[in-house]
């Protein structure tokens, strides 16, 4: 899918640029092509954790997806739903680039972001950093926590144990934010290990927002 943006209205791209002091079309063009990239640089990682921590390319892949939840603005109704339901510990589990924990930080929710140590971690920090967001931090694995809700967007597919992160999540997380149905297994994402299943623990709610059952 073609990114198509205006760069200056979007927070999100400004930061790419500002970060990577590329120029607007060549970076815009780093983020179209490098999910294809990523897939090919898959079959010569050393191994799935260095994959992630050393892919610089995920930065670029990572912003062009938050550039598409932006245009539908589904992080906004996301960030609406957490409102009504006036859920307050909050955590983003995997939080790349760190967009979602930012929109969390500006409503002033408490909001920890977690992440594998590396290039992705490092541009969420800076972006943190520059937007001068209250973000907690979480060093060690934070899933053995009470959180009102954790978001897990685009993350469970990656892991080699999902259901044993699931089970973590049915003790510890009142609701998760998750897309079991819109992750793609093809040649383009060959980092997509893993299929998994929600439905023992979890009822959709609306959205991409999931319930625990032993809270009904």
């Amino acid at each position: 899918m073609e990114i198509k943006i205006n760069p200056r209205a979007s927070r999100i791209f400004k930061d790419l640029l500002d970060y990577t002091g590329l120029n607007e079309m060549l970076a815009l063009r780093r983020c179209d092509y490098a999910v294809t990239e990523l897939a090919i640089l898959w079959d010569k990682k050393k191994s799935v954790l260095d994959f992630y921590r050393e892919a610089e390319l995920y930065v670029f892949d990572l912003t062009k997806y938050q550039l598409i939840l932006e245009s539908n603005q589904l992080v906004t109704k996301m960030i609406g739903q957490i409102e009504n339901l006036k859920l307050k510990k909050i955590l983003e589990f995997g939080g790349g680039i760190g967009e979602f924990s930012i929109l969390c930080s500006e409503k002033e929710f408490d909001i920890t972001y977690y992440d594998l140590d590396g290039e992705i971690k490092n541009y969420a920090l800076w972006r943190f950093n520059k937007h001068k967001c209250n973000i907690k931090i979480a060093e060690e694995f934070p899933l053995k926590q009470k959180w009102d809700l954790v978001n897990m967007m685009d993350v469970l597919e990656h892991l080699e144990n999902p259901q044993e992160v699931i089970l973590d999540l049915s003790k510890n997380a009142d609701y998760i934010f998750c897309n079991p149905e819109e992750v793609k297994y093809n040649v383009f994402f060959p980092q997509h290990i893993s299929k998994f299943d929600l439905g023992e623990y979890f009822e959709l709610v609306e959205g991409y927002l999931w319930k625990n059952k032993n809270n009904s």
